[in-house]
């Protein structure tokens, strides 16, 4: 992967032919597609767009990914969720979308310095309830790992790239293992089974592991095992961490259990991180970022609709309508 920006006047770039944006330069080149920064000149925003760099060659390519994008639109009116301006086709036939800029990712965090567990804690409170909201609308993301839990300035976590999210009548098994992170990837997921919202209850669990230690669950520093290898390492344990209460990583071991039908669902996972005290909470101070919209079935809005913000005792907005937000569509 080929990290920028590259300015659109630098030797050999060429940008692509999307209407309406402007002032191209490069921000992360990837397997699947090729991330840009630009301008949209309607509103004079700065905006990042994913083109896939695969051409849509036949209606069942078209029709996958207008149903990712659906399923994408479907659920960014949460505010921990990616926002979608936009999608089309370039000129060239490869697939765009545009979406907000957002600052980095926990993937560059966790490779800098990792996460306390009460930052692992409240990131998991709110990627959480993004799950519970997509469930709830019947779309799996499928590929949970800290390159798509963004930050920005105005709002300190959000889940990107649905590109393997479906909606769950028209799930695709062949389509998951395909493209899946098998660092994040549960058991059921290398089996080819039918993909069930457990599938992003252990990438989560797994990606909270990874944000406090640095790495993967049970991978060494040695790199990427070998498939054989990494179906292994699930009869393995889930070690302790240095630093982190028992309490915390219990939790996550649930969640990363190797039979599907015993890991919490989203809410349940959810709930109970917004529960467990940690060294380290203030109990003096409102914990804004342990704050949720609380979606469900009675709370699952109007496509199109976006929440309110919520706010702390003093009345001070927090979570942040998606208004404040600047978030980045993901590369692979």
């Amino acid at each position: 992967m080929t990290d920028g920006p590259s300015s659109s006047r630098a030797p050999g770039f060429r940008a692509p032919s999307v209407p309406g944006l402007s002032e191209f330069s490069l921000l992360a080149r990837g397997g699947y597609a090729t991330v840009y920064r630009a301008v949209q000149d309607s509103v004079g925003r700065e905006v990042a767009v994913k083109v896939e760099n695969h051409r849509l060659d036949n209606d069942r390519d078209r029709r996958r990914f207008f149903r990712e994008a659906r399923a994408s639109g479907r659920l960014s009116s949460h505010p921990h969720v990616v926002d979608l301006f936009d999608v089309g086709v370039t000129g060239e036939g490869h697939p765009y979308l545009i979406m907000e800029l957002c600052d980095g990712s926990y993937l560059d965090r966790m490779n800098n310095a990792q996460l306390t567990a009460v930052e692992a804690r409240d990131l998991g409170i709110r990627i959480a309830d993004a799950l519970v909201y997509a469930h709830e609308c019947g779309v799996l993301h499928r590929d949970i790992k800290p390159a798509n839990l963004l930050h920005s300035y105005f709002n300190s976590a959000v889940l990107a790239d649905f590109g393997l999210a479906v909606l769950a009548e028209a799930r695709d098994t062949a389509v998951t293992v395909e493209v899946m992170t098998p660092a994040y990837a549960s058991p059921e997921m290398f089996r080819h089974s039918r993909p069930t919202p457990a599938v992003d209850i252990y990438a989560l669990c797994a990606t909270l592991y990874a944000v406090m230690q640095g790495r993967p669950p049970r991978w060494g520093e040695a790199g990427n095992p070998g498939l054989l290898t990494l179906m292994d390492l699930f009869s393995q344990p889930i070690p302790d961490l240095p630093g982190v209460p028992s309490p915390l990583l219990d939790v996550l071991r649930s969640g990363m259990d190797n039979e599907p039908t015993h890991r919490p669902s989203a809410q349940q996972l959810r709930d109970t991180l917004i529960a467990l005290r940690l060294p380290g909470d203030d109990d003096a101070k409102p914990d804004a970022g342990r704050t949720v919209l609380g979606y469900g079935k009675a709370r699952v809005r109007a496509r199109g609709t976006a929440p309110a913000p919520r706010a702390t005792s003093d009345g001070t907005p927090t979570g942040g309508g998606n208004s404040l937000r600047r978030l980045l569509w993901p590369f692979r």
